[in-house]
C-alpha cells in the first residue's frame, strides 16, 4: 500500500505516512444502518394498507354504479335488438341478466362500504381494525387483480402472529 500524498510505500497497518506525516486512510466500512423497530415497520405498512382498502372500497363502489347503469342502459337497448331481429329468443337472457347485475351491484356496494369502514379504522388504528381487514382481504381475495393484491399483501403483513402483537402496541386507546 502507498500513501495516497507523497506515495512513499506505507507499513502494513500503519495509521501515519513515515515520509509526509499524514494520516492514511482506514478501510471504507459501510454506513451504519440502525435497523428499525418491527411496530415502526408495521406502523407504515398499515397507514399503507388504510390507503390501500378507501381506495379499493371507492374503486367497488364505483363499478357497483357502473353495473346498475350498464344494466339500465345496455340492456334495453340489447333486448330491443333481439326483439327486431327473426331469430327466436326462448328464454328471457335480458330479465335474468337484470338479476345478475342487480345482485353484482349490491355486492360490489356492501363490500366497497366495509373496505372503506375496514381501510378508515385502520387509519385510526382501532383494536377491531386488523380483524376487520383480515375478514375484508379473504372475502376480496377473489376479486382479481386488485382485490386479489390488496389481500395477498394484508394477509401477509397482518395475519402472523407477532403482527397481532405489533398492530396492540399501535391501537390508539378509545
Amino acid at each position: 500500500m502507498f500513501c495516497q500524498y507523497c506515495g512513499s510505500a506505507l507499513d502494513e497497518g500503519a495509521r501515519f505516512c513515515r515520509s509526509c506525516g499524514k494520516p492514511v486512510p482506514g478501510p471504507a466500512t459501510a454506513p451504519q444502518i440502525a435497523a428499525q423497530h418491527p411496530v415502526e415497520v408495521l406502523r407504515h405498512h398499515v397507514h399503507l394498507l388504510g390507503i390501500l382498502w378507501l381506495a379499493y372500497g371507492a374503486l367497488r363502489i364505483m363499478m357497483a354504479v357502473w353495473i346498475l347503469a350498464f344494466s339500465h342502459y345496455f340492456l334495453p337497448a340489447m333486448q330491443d335488438v333481439l326483439s327486431r331481429s327473426n331469430s327466436p329468443f326462448p328464454l328471457p337472457i335480458a330479465d335474468f341478466l337484470r338479476t345478475v347485475y342487480a345482485v353484482s351491484a349490491v355486492y360490489g356496494v356492501l363490500t366497497g362500504s366495509f373496505a372503506i369502514y375496514a381501510g378508515y379504522a385502520l387509519m385510526q388504528r382501532k383494536r377491531i381494525a386488523r380483524a376487520m381487514v383480515i375478514v375484508a382481504a379473504f372475502v376480496c381475495v377473489i376479486s382479481f387483480p386488485f382485490g386479489t393484491a390488496v389481500a395477498i399483501y394484508t394477509l401477509i403483513k397482518l395475519m402472523p402472529e407477532n403482527a397481532a402483537r405489533d398492530y396492540k402496541q399501535l391501537v390508539t386507546p378509545s
